[in-house]
């Protein structure tokens, strides 16, 4: 659907060349690109908006994800983009598609848009616009937000779902990407086994990976976490599965095999 275009931070370039969709209008530092409706269609399945969510497209270009998410799933939508010609356009679209009660767009730098209202962010920018803006997305959103970008990823973030879109016209194929903002647990914690062994454990956070002692190894996908424990049990190690979710300075959940566990935040 877009690039971002944005007087600030200086200019972006593009990194190969796209057909340009529409002439680029004076001051802006990079280029509108549509994106295909088949890349549209993929983002909104991977986001899975539903009328609960708020959506917001950074360089919303002429609406069409959040219109499309709005039509299709009653989804509220905030739309951002420098050029006033395309906000105005998506202004217009969303009133032709009977949705301008859902949606609303808005000419604003994405780096002065407050994201914190979004349960759903959409992207087509560059590869150092997604870097500079990851950051931002750790600090605003919520646990269990969704991140989806069309072609370009997210540095050393992994993506949760990588999935290539077969296009009828122009690229051939497009890639899309899928993140989901995970919950913080870095830190000291107590855990609680359902035995009631208490287990004190120093936890390191990498994205939505962590690790700590007692081989500890898990994952989260916003406030749900699994990981793997190893106790020594009559002087063997023995590895148990723990499932759950967090909850500000708390978790708990299941062990495989039978019990339930928790843990606090320890200072």
């Amino acid at each position: 659907m877009h690039f971002v275009a944005r007087l600030c931070r200086g200019a972006v370039m593009a990194l190969f060349a796209l057909p340009l969709a529409a002439q680029q209008p004076p001051g802006l530092d990079v280029s509108y690109v549509e994106t295909p409706r088949e890349v549209v269609a993929q983002m909104l399945a991977l986001a899975g908006p539903t009328r609960d969510d708020v959506l917001y497209d950074l360089g919303s270009g002429d609406g069409r994800i959040v219109i499309e998410a709005a039509r299709r799933f009653g989804t509220r939508g905030v739309g951002v983009d420098l050029d006033p010609v395309r906000v105005e356009e998506a202004t217009a679209n969303a009133r032709r598609s009977g949705v301008q009660n859902r949606v609303r767009f808005r000419r604003q730098d994405l780096f002065e848009t407050d994201l914190r209202p979004a349960s759903i962010v959409t992207l087509y920018l560059l590869p150092r616009v997604n870097l500079e803006l990851r950051p931002k997305m750790f600090a605003q959103l919520r646990p269990g937000t969704r991140v989806v970008s069309h072609a370009f990823a997210m540095g050393d973030w992994e993506p949760d779902s990588v999935v290539e879109v077969k296009v009828k016209q122009g690229l051939g194929r497009a890639m899309v990407y899928a993140w989901t903002i995970p919950a913080k647990v870095e830190g000291r914690w107590t855990l609680t086994t359902p035995e009631g062994r208490r287990i004190p454990l120093q936890l390191r956070q990498r994205f939505q990976r962590f690790t700590g002692p007692h081989g500890v190894s898990g994952r989260l996908v916003g406030d749900r976490i699994a990981f793997t424990l190893t106790e020594r049990v009559n002087g063997r190690p023995v590895a148990r599965r723990f499932s759950g979710r967090v909850s500000g300075g708390g978790m708990s959940g299941r062990v495989a095999g039978g019990g339930a566990w928790r843990a606090v935040k320890t200072p």
